[in-house]
């Protein structure tokens, strides 16, 4: 009996012990508090040249301020830092949270390729993470790149003019150039010239250009036969599916040296015609 009892009584404590525990467990559970983050806008779309900001509110739940760790990962050759809602211009590791403030805890989550690198379009992740003891959450946010699609002419020399004869071929270089993040498809050439003057490409037609890539094309500009000395303004187009540019083009134009015999000839029979006049009246 006397065993019995002392059993009841051992399993009665333990169970004392249990039931003065459990809230102790408890206690301690939310001591250790509960942070939330959450954003209106987890995806952000832009080209490659965009700034993208991200809003981030952090809700702690808890009974005692706490201080936590903030970083964030993204792609290679981004510039990615943590500021503040307000002032935006210091960047941040850490933040205070007071739970009893009715403050929000908002901070920005900034995020730009760097200028010198050209990022193809696709969905770029973006992962913060917040710590403090045994408190750690994160949040995935994502940066949507779109193609920028962009289009150049110019020349080898950078020079915008030329000179031609008129009425002969004269064969002037241009480069059409895609310093944008996608492939530009289908150009084709056009110009705008004098009255028959006859301007022709080749090719004739470029079916695509990628990205960050160049390509040569010929110009055979001919001034109509008759065209007087001087200069002249040209426009020379490329348009292609996505994008399209032009460039204005001066062109000096030259006589043909025949012409200039031919002028040198009449001029030396008016004068000879003059001198035949003159000595054959003054002999009368």
């Amino acid at each position: 009996m006397k065993i019995g009892r002392i059993l009841c009584s051992v399993c009665l404590l333990l169970m004392l012990g249990l039931m003065l525990l459990s809230p102790t467990a408890a206690l301690a559970a939310d001591a250790n508090g509960k942070l939330d983050l959450s954003t209106s806008y987890s995806k952000l779309e832009g080209i490659s040249s965009t700034s993208f900001q991200f809003v981030v509110q952090l809700v702690y739940t808890a009974t005692e301020p706490a201080t936590f760790n903030l970083s964030v990962s993204g792609p290679q050759n981004w510039s990615i830092y943590i500021t503040p809602n307000y002032p935006q211009d210091q960047k941040i590791r850490d933040i205070r949270i007071d739970p009893a403030s009715a403050l929000d805890n908002l901070i920005n989550i900034n995020a730009a390729p760097y200028s010198s690198v050209s990022v193809p379009p696709g969905e770029y992740k973006l992962t913060l993470d917040v710590s403090s003891g045994s408190i750690k959450e994160s949040i995935d946010l994502y940066a949507v790149v779109t193609a920028n699609y962009s289009m150049a002419l110019t020349t080898p020399d950078g020079l915008l003019n030329t000179s031609a004869t008129a009425g002969r071929d004269n064969f002037f270089t241009i480069q059409v150039q895609n310093p944008g993040t996608a492939s530009i498809d289908n150009i084709a050439f056009s110009s705008d010239q004098p009255t028959n003057w006859a301007v022709t490409f080749n090719p004739e037609r470029i079916a695509s250009l990628n990205a960050g890539s160049a390509q040569t094309v010929t110009v055979n500009i001919k001034p109509e036969a008759k065209a007087i000395s001087g200069d002249y303004g040209i426009t020379l187009t490329a348009e292609g599916k996505q994008a399209s540019q032009a460039m204005q083009l001066r062109v000096t134009v030259d006589t043909p040296t025949i012409w200039g015999f031919v002028g040198v000839g009449i001029i030396v029979l008016v004068f000879a015609g003059l001198a035949f006049v003159f000595i054959r009246f003054s002999r009368r």
